[in-house]
């Protein structure tokens, strides 16, 4: 029995000897050495410390218990630092921590460089941490006598992205097509290395961070000292934005246990996506993104352990490779956003059982949602959490299968080409935080199953073509709400007058909806229940009228145009307003005063008057941040102040169609940053001030009718290289239009008509490449798209701030907007232009549009006139041009308008389908015949047929050949006659000579003064 109880009394002996000493450990805790007791407690004397992080650094008790400090607990030395929050410089007595293994002063504001003794003070250190605190300068070297240093962390911003972030990143907020990424931004560089050499001493690092480290002057040699120093042991390798521009194959194969890559925002900029990458075998995470990639995705891999792929902000332009959706990958992130990927969306993917997170937003992805999403695994059905696929060319109808995704929170399907009716099912999706589903064809009702989703947050569904009523019972459970963008669709709300929206939103967009047509037609009053946190209201052409509420001005952004809102707008300096457009209204007074953060403002076409002086020279501010300013279509009058140097950061800028009178004021040349001028239809005098040759960045000039003189400025041509549109036209500009203006390579619309310019057609017209090379509008509208700039001005207002122009064409005025950007014209008509149309301007293939009516312009038209198969619109009438019309004229099929009439044109007008179909006005005024004129060429003179003159001289045949024969024996009869008498008689001979040299004389005299009148070209009458 003895025997039997001994293991259970040694097992309780045991257990009384660790309680011992547990509680003696506790009743005598770990002391710290008291120099490096002493040497915290100076750094702690040394730093800031706003948040009390270090309160408990109290020298009355062990340093091993205070916060942030880690003892050993044998020798009580410290073996670990944590310190966040702080300030202020580091105290070199740091260096006495000589056990140091883990160092961690990330989150701090230390802005200083890296102290020199954290490289030779701890040999024994083993994670170092100095992410995100504020240090700069040089990475010192000697980090690299680390030697048993497994994670370094070097970082300057935040490297990885959340998923949030990922979520968000390509969503259409408030209808912006592309808000901008905020980890994309470039942030400048805090830390730079001049070599990576030192890496060589970390043989044992696993963890190496270095994002938005400037690698810039180790970019050469930075992949092969990497390879050949840390990565055979290294796991994570983050050089995100450090500014490498150099990416290549290795000396040798890379051979590591790598699981986690970050090259994300360098600059490769032609390069493709390094093959080598893909044959990590070991790697989970991959991040490519904003790199300027070129070329396909690599078909060939070996990356079958692949969890997060993001090759998103490139310019790949391939299918997606059937490795991305094999069966035996573990992917749950695929984001492949922003890049030119085309063909079809792979249906195998959805065959995917962990996949998460499916992004392939804006690219050129086509096909119907059913081929790709028709038959979802269940395991997909069961994973996905993320599926965005905005702004790609994806149609047919929204399967109802989505609504079986339970896990779904954010379904993105923005600016597609989606049509019918939204899918009850979308209701059943209780995870669903955003439904995005605007700028489709989406038809029918908003389906009362949405009320359903109790978590959604943002709903998207602007710009389709919904109708119906939209009732309070829909709106009842959407207690999460705070997103609501429904603009331009035929919706009506229909609530009581009392009614209390049970959400709180930032963004309302209701733009074309019925909220006020008919009975009751006041700005509904639930509206204010919203004023707390409403950053965002769109009510424009929704028929409300009335005043505008005084906390109006206190929304950011805020859209009311076209409606019947009248009254006066007050003082808003003080308001928080950013954005207002409240065109096409009834409003009138004075111009408001704005305050200094508004950056777009526009009031056009209402009823606004008196001078702008007081708005735009208020001393209030010394300059103003505003960025779009549209005055147009109001009663302003007045000259135009000359305190333009107070708006330095204009970029659009319209005060067409008032009453402004005097010169344009030599200030305007302050305005560096302008891009768009629209100053038509006002009463300017004077001439083009040469200031205006600094506002360099100008893509349209709208000068038009106004009263201005002198000459075409020179300098227009040759400071204003990015010159798009130039409209002059009905002014008394005159001179000649100088040979300059050809230096204009991207202008696509040039109008001078109805002036008084004088002088040739410059023939070096063919140098306006932009109208001879061919444009694409879906090309144009790419996110990476040079041509974006100068014509989408804002994406707050409804349907954008879209440059436009009024353009004379097909014997009517057209206005331009969207289509703007592929517009090409050239009108130089009503002017005093002499010369002959330059056959140079035939090499404008693209020109849509030519006009150069009513001048003197001689000559024929070009014979090669109908290369230009793009002309839509060609006046040439009341000229002095001759000739024949050119057949190739005929071969233009895009040719909707055409005026010839009254000029000197001869001849039958060439047959085709075109130019028959135009009325017989186009051809009058000539000494023109066939179709569609009435006069037959079978008539004599220069209307004669060749098929009637042909019949003629086959008539007359036989008569012409028996006179040549007669006409041959007279003269040899006669010939020999005269021969012989002349042989025979010398006087007579002498006589004959005489007389015949006289008559030779006189001849050739006569036959010369001919010619010359023949053979010298006049200009016919007219």
């Amino acid at each position: 029995m003895m025997s039997g109880s001994n293991p259970t009394l040694a097992t309780l002996f045991l257990l009384l000897i660790l309680f011992s000493m547990t509680c003696f450990t506790k009743s005598n805790p770990i002391f710290c050495p008291l120099l490096e007791k002493q040497s915290l407690l100076t750094l702690k004397n040394s730093l800031q410390d706003p948040d009390h992080e270090l309160s408990s650094w109290d020298g009355e008790v062990s340093c091993c218990s205070w916060k942030g400090v880690v003892c050993n607990n044998s020798t009580g030395h410290v073996h670990e630092l944590h310190l966040h929050g702080l300030k202020g410089p580091i105290n070199p007595s740091l260096h006495n921590l000589k056990y140091l293994r883990y160092l961690d002063l990330s989150l701090n504001n230390f802005r200083q460089t890296i102290p020199s003794f954290i490289g030779s003070s701890f040999p024994n250190l083993e994670y170092l941490n100095l992410s995100f605190s504020g240090f700069h300068g040089k990475v010192p070297h000697n980090i690299g006598n680390l030697s048993y240093l497994q994670s370094l962390d070097l970082a300057g911003f935040p490297y990885m992205v959340s998923i949030d972030q990922l979520k968000y990143h390509s969503l259409d907020l408030v209808r912006a097509p592309q808000m901008a990424f905020a980890d994309v931004v470039k942030c400048p560089n805090l830390l730079h290395v001049d070599s990576l050499e030192w890496l060589s001493g970390l043989s044992k690092l696993e963890y190496l961070n270095m994002n938005y480290v400037n690698l810039s002057k180790a970019t050469g040699d930075w992949l092969q000292v990497i390879n050949t120093a840390v990565l055979p042991s290294l796991l994570q390798l983050h050089l995100q934005n450090c500014s490498l521009d150099y990416i290549a194959d290795p000396l040798y194969n890379v051979t590591s246990s790598l699981t986690h890559l970050d090259l994300s925002s360098n600059n490769f900029h032609s390069f493709s996506v390094p093959a080598w990458i893909f044959q990590l075998n070991n790697l989970l995470y991959l991040d490519l993104r904003n790199n300027s990639f070129i070329g396909p995705i690599p078909s060939n891999t070996n990356v079958a352990r692949l969890e997060y792929i993001d090759l998103s902000f490139n310019f790949l332009n391939s299918t997606i490779p059937s490795w991305l959706y094999s069966s035996c990958m573990d992917l749950e992130f695929v984001v492949l956003d922003f890049n030119v990927l085309s063909g079809t969306i792979p249906p195998r993917f959805t065959n995917l059982c962990k996949m998460r997170m499916l992004s392939l937003s804006n690219n050129n992805f086509e096909g119907k949602m059913s081929d790709s999403f028709g038959n979802m695994s269940e395991s997909f059905l069961g994973a996905l959490e993320i599926l965005d696929l905005e702004r790609n060319q994806l149609s047919g109808n929204l399967i109802d299968e989505f609504g079986e995704c339970k896990r779904l929170e954010y379904l993105i399907l923005n600016r597609n080409s989606l049509s019918g009716t939204i899918p009850v099912n979308l209701g059943k999706l209780s995870s669903l935080t955003i439904l995005a589903l605007g700028g489709n064809q989406f038809t029918g009702n908003v389906p009362e199953s949405l009320g359903q989703l109790c978590n959604l947050e943002r709903l998207y569904i602007f710009s389709n073509k919904l109708e119906g009523i939209v009732t309070e019972s829909l709106l009842t459970n959407l207690t999460k709400l705070r997103f609501l963008s429904a603009s331009q669709n035929r919706l009506s709300l229909k609530v009581g007058r009392n009614w209390i929206p049970p959400f709180q939103l930032e963004v309302l967009g209701l733009g074309w909806w019925n909220l006020g047509r008919g009975a009751g037609s006041e700005i509904p009053s639930w509206l204010q229940t919203q004023k707390n946190i409403l950053s965002y209201l769109d009510l424009s052409d929704t028929g409300i009228s009335g005043t505008i509420p005084s906390w109006f001005w206190e929304i950011q952004i805020l859209n009311l145009s076209h409606n019947n809102l009248h009254g006066m707008i007050p003082d808003i300096r003080g308001s928080n307003a950013r954005f207002i457009y409240l065109s096409s209204n009834q409003l009138e007074g004075l111009l408001p005063q704005i305050g200094d953060h508004l950056r777009e403002l526009d009031l056009s076409n209402n009823s606004f008057s008196g001078d702008i002086a007081h708005f735009l020279c208020d001393g209030t501010y010394g300059t103003y941040s505003l960025e779009i300013l549209h005055l147009g279509g109001n009663q302003l009058r007045g000259e135009l102040p000359d305190c333009w140097f107070k708006w330095p950061s204009l970029r659009y800028l319209s005060l067409a169609n008032n009453n402004l009178v005097g010169n344009i004021p030599l200030s305007m040349g302050f305005l560096a940053s302008l891009i768009s001028l629209n100053l038509d239809n006002n009463k300017l005098s004077g001439q083009i001030p040469f200031s205006m040759h600094n506002c360099s960045k100008l893509g349209k000039i709208g000068l038009a009718g106004n009263n201005l003189g002198g000459n075409i400025p020179t300098w227009i041509g040759t400071s204003l290289v990015q010159l798009r549109i130039l409209i002059l036209r009905s002014n008394n500009l005159s001179g000649e239009i100088s040979s300059e203006i050809c230096h204009l390579n991207f202008l696509q619309i040039l109008d001078l008509s109805n002036n008084k310019l004088s002088g040739i057609t410059p023939r070096c017209l063919y140098n306006f490449t932009a109208m001879a090379v061919k444009r694409s509008l879906s090309n144009l509208y790419k996110v990476y798209g040079s041509e974006r700039s100068w014509y989408t001005y804002s994406f707050f207002s409804s349907g954008g701030f879209i440059e436009s122009a009024l353009i004379v064409k097909k014997g009517g005025k057209l206005q331009y907007d969207t289509l703007l950007p592929l517009v090409t014209s050239i009108d130089l008509s009503m002017n005093n232009l002499s010369g002959d149309i330059p056959n140079e301007l035939t090499s404008l293939l693209e020109l849509g549009s030519l006009n150069m009516s009513g001048n003197h312009l001689t000559g024929s038209i070009p014979e090669n006139i109908g290369c230009m198969k793009q002309l839509e619109s060609l006046d040439l009438s009341r000229n002095t041009l001759w000739g024949r019309i050119p057949n190739s004229l005929a071969l233009i099929s895009s040719l909707a308008y055409l005026d010839l009439s009254y000029n000197n044109f001869t001849g039958r007008i060439p047959q085709g389908t075109q130019l028959q179909s135009f009325n017989a006005s186009s051809f009058t005024g000539n000494d023109l015949c066939g179709p569609p004129l009435t006069r037959n060429c079978s008539g004599d003179g220069d209307g004669d047929g060749d098929e009637v003159r042909g019949q003629k001289e086959k008539n007359d045949t036989t008569e012409i050949e028996w006179l040549y024969v007669l006409l041959s024996l007279g003269y040899a009869l006669g010939f020999s006659v005269v021969c012989t008498t002349l042989v025979l008689n010398k006087s007579w001979r002498d006589a004959y000579f005489g007389l015949l040299e006289w008559m030779w004389t006189k001849l050739y005299v006569y036959a010369t003064i001919k010619w010359s009148s023949l053979t010298t070209p006049s200009a016919p009458s007219s």
